[in-house]
């Protein structure tokens, strides 16, 4: 057996006359193959799952009927997102493989061309590659399952800023020292639906964010919270799963402003998308509420730092995309009681999250427009309340829709 890899650029596996033509093949998902045998065009075989993917490298036939285990094969295709040319010559075992934008070639020669494929397969899996690979994808495409829509990275932001912002008791309240210090368990359920200009597959997510608030008993505002989100995420026909621990800290200044440092850890895992990653935050968020006569103005700001580690798991051995993100979320909220029945309060929202810094993913930015309706918790005296509402997202080249319920007791 032989294996050869050599790192190439981009423009270099150009001007060495590639034969793969990779703006030709008509796929807009994040896996494709089409395979050429002697001069004949393979179709092209298109989906959001890598499972399809992996068995077309594996069965060549389901390209290109044509194909026999002598014949000349020119490949070309795309693999989360990122392309990919593989080549054999005639009656030869030998695999010749690139990844002109990641500047990585080689090659691989089994005693049998199903034997070189193999030894392709276990380089992807333990090199290291995928964790270029996943770098790339989550600067380059819009379902990357860590930075694009659903995604960790946007999830987790989100999730940092509402725990001082939206999903919290309100910051008014009264001096401290008075008021109901029970703690609050919170369970709630979140629907979302993206589509993006440049993929037919739309991303849909469903979480279920657990948290439990540990209220100070001589004042209230002061509150410990541990938040345990959990999101299942369908990209087409492939899933995705995340879940995370996160920890934060509400700090009342006055009786209008509260600072909120917060700490997580959290991983996305789908063999479907081939990803598997981790990523450590850490947050600083503030809330400031101002009366307006019969109506209270939320202003809410946050700066947080979210870097990739290295996770493990099973066949998909040792990972690491390796990113770095500065990211700052900031919003206002107006909110005003009315009466149905009972005392209800509504909330209106506007919030914009945008990356600093260099090294800033595909979607850099996107803003919410949201509402809300339900009860009118005050820290100081909450014993449960409810929210639902509903909000849309918009970003480059994406546009979502969420609805959301909430219940605190």
């Amino acid at each position: 057996m032989e294996l050869r890899v050599t790192y190439i650029s981009s423009a270099l596996w150009t001007l060495l006359g590639s034969p793969f033509a990779f703006a030709d093949i008509a796929c807009d998902k994040s896996y494709g193959l089409r395979v050429d045998v002697s001069g004949r065009t393979g179709v092209v075989i298109c989906d959001s799952s890598s499972e399809s993917f992996v068995d077309s490298i594996n069965d060549f036939k389901r390209s290109n009927i044509n194909y026999t285990k002598t014949s000349a094969v020119s490949a070309f295709g795309r693999f989360n997102d990122v392309d990919l040319a593989l080549s054999y010559a005639a009656r030869s075992t030998k695999l010749v493989y690139a990844f002109p934008q990641l500047g990585d070639a080689g090659s691989f020669t089994g005693t049998t061309r199903k034997e070189s494929q193999q030894m392709f397969e276990d380089y992807i899996k333990t090199s290291g590659i995928m964790g270029q690979i996943m770098n790339y994808q989550a600067r380059h495409s819009p379902t990357s399952p860590i930075t694009g829509a659903g995604g960790l990275v946007p999830m987790t932001i989100a999730s940092d800023f509402n725990a001082n912002f939206s999903d919290s008791p309100t910051a008014i309240a009264g001096p401290g020292g008075a008021g109901n210090s029970d703690n609050l368990i919170g369970v709630q359920l979140n629907y979302a639906s993206f589509n993006m200009d440049n993929t037919s597959d739309r991303v849909k997510t469903t979480s279920i964010p657990f948290s439990y608030t540990l209220r100070n008993d001589i004042d209230p505002r002061r509150q410990l919270i541990f938040r345990v989100p959990v999101t299942y995420v369908e990209v087409g026909v492939a899933r995705t799963i995340q879940a995370g621990l996160g920890v934060s800290y509400r700090i009342p200044l006055s009786d209008q402003w509260t600072l909120t440092p917060g700490a997580g850890y959290s991983f996305v895992e789908s063999r479907d998308r081939a990803s598997l990653a981790s990523l450590y935050s850490a947050s600083l968020s503030s809330a400031y509420v101002m009366p307006l006569g019969g109506f209270d103005l939320s202003i809410g700001n946050m700066l947080g730092y979210y870097a990739t580690g290295r996770f493990s798991a099973g066949n998909y051995y040792s990972y690491d995309p390796d990113l770095k993100y500065v990211a700052t979320r900031n919003g206002v909220m107006l909110s005003h009681p009315i009466s149905l029945g009972k005392k209800l309060g509504v909330q209106y929202s506007l919030i914009d999250t945008r990356y600093l810094g260099g090294e800033k993913p595909y979607v850099d930015n996107f803003q919410e427009l949201g509402v809300t309706l339900g009860t009118n918790p005050s820290a100081l005296d909450a014993r449960s309340f409810v929210r639902a509402g509903f909000t849309y997202i918009q970003g480059p080249g994406t546009r979502g829709l969420t609805a959301n319920i909430g219940y605190w007791f």
